[in-house]
């Protein structure tokens, strides 16, 4: 998240997530940290995600030279990558198209989930509907997924390795009236 570049982004949002990466910071730090802390750990970490897809882009105008006129662009977000991995972030999908999506996952990198270890995936509608986005998995005989629970406007739904390590599958959700949306690809260790 340090890798971010912050510049497109307006001064209010830019402050809020600067905030938030701080205090994850601090915490990365605290060399009294245990495993004990785990879920304190996962709270900052949802708490990171949430800044950087609260993230606004400052807007833009751009003018057309043959009809001569303008038009503003708020874009979600930008993809952003580090020496290890590329995160998709908010409104882009691994191989789907750009359009405006609305499920926000809060895990968008690629990782491994040992061979039967569960993993939880908290799904975050943004459209303002009431209905549950369809969750799934590119190939059901590598993951066995299960709807946990709805916690306002967050869904969260869990995979179970079930598949040969070295196997991977898309985490994806749908919408009504939405192409189906992949968040990330999981591989079986």
């Amino acid at each position: 998240m340090e890798t971010v570049d912050l510049s497109g982004f307006t001064a209010k949002s830019v402050a809020a997530f600067q905030q938030v990466l701080n205090t994850a910071k601090a915490m990365a730090n605290d060399a009294a940290l245990s495993e004990d802390d785990q879920d304190k750990v996962d709270a900052m970490s949802d708490a990171l995600q949430d800044a950087y897809n609260s993230l606004e882009k400052k807007e833009t105008t751009t003018h057309n030279s043959s009809s001569g006129s303008s038009s503003s662009s708020s874009s979600n977000k930008t993809a952003f990558t580090t020496a290890t991995a590329v995160a998709i972030t908010a409104g882009q999908g691994v191989g789907t198209s750009s359009a405006v999506r609305s499920v926000i996952s809060d895990t968008t990198l690629p990782f491994a989930l040992k061979r039967g270890s569960a993993y939880c995936f908290k799904m975050t509608v943004t459209n303002g509907s009431t209905v549950m986005p369809s969750f799934t998995v590119g190939n059901g005989d590598v993951f066995k997924t299960q709807f946990v629970a709805k916690i306002g406007n967050d869904y969260y739904f869990r995979i179970w390795a079930i598949g040969a390590p070295g196997q991977s599958a898309g985490i994806y959700t749908q919408m009504p009236g939405e192409a189906p949306q992949c968040h990330c690809v999981v591989t079986v260790a």
